[in-house]
């Protein structure tokens, strides 16, 4: 299930930071349009996060099949490149 709220951080551009605060704080526990913050066709930067899944191996991390039940030397490895 969901651990963590969903959070986005939006700039705020113009005006002092009072004013910037007092218009923020305006807008919280409230719905915020897509349209009341981006243009159409305006072009955006975005940064993604993964998440975390620490060291893996080559079936996880790659995608790769198993090895067959009797493969000498473990299963969870790449038999040939």
């Amino acid at each position: 299930g969901q651990k963590k709220a969903h959070i986005k951080e939006i700039q705020v551009n113009g005006g002092t930071t009072a004013a910037k605060v007092d218009f923020l704080t305006g807008l919280f526990e409230q719905e915020v349009k897509v349209a009341d913050v981006f243009a159409k066709d305006e072009m955006i930067d975005i940064i993604g996060v993964t998440k975390g899944k620490g060291f893996n191996g080559v079936i996880t991390r790659w995608g790769c099949t198993r090895l067959v039940r009797k493969s000498h030397r473990g299963l969870r490895k790449v038999g040939c490149i």
